[in-house]
């Protein structure tokens, strides 16, 4: 999923998770080993978060872009009547 995300393929996540979701709700062994795939799993839950962020916020200035330049457009159609 992380790698997922690093190459900003979004729309593959929600199935992955679904798949992931029963496996996490499994029982596990109290030990060493699963307590480090926990903590591995932690961080790489953090980094997607931290990537999603970012890909929301490129996705908010391009929004937010295109809604000025639609609005210059208007502008100057309406300067051209």
């Amino acid at each position: 999923m992380l790698a997922l995300a690093r190459d900003g393929q979004w729309d593959s996540l929600p199935k992955m998770e679904v798949e992931r979701q029963p496996l996490l709700r499994a029982e596990h062994p109290r030990d060493a080993r699963s307590r480090d795939l926990l903590t591995q799993l932690l961080a790489c839950n953090q980094e997607m978060l931290a990537l999603a962020a970012s890909a929301r916020a490129e996705v908010a200035n391009a929004l937010s872009r295109q809604v000025h330049a639609r609005q210059a457009v208007n502008a100057y159609v309406n300067l051209a009547r």
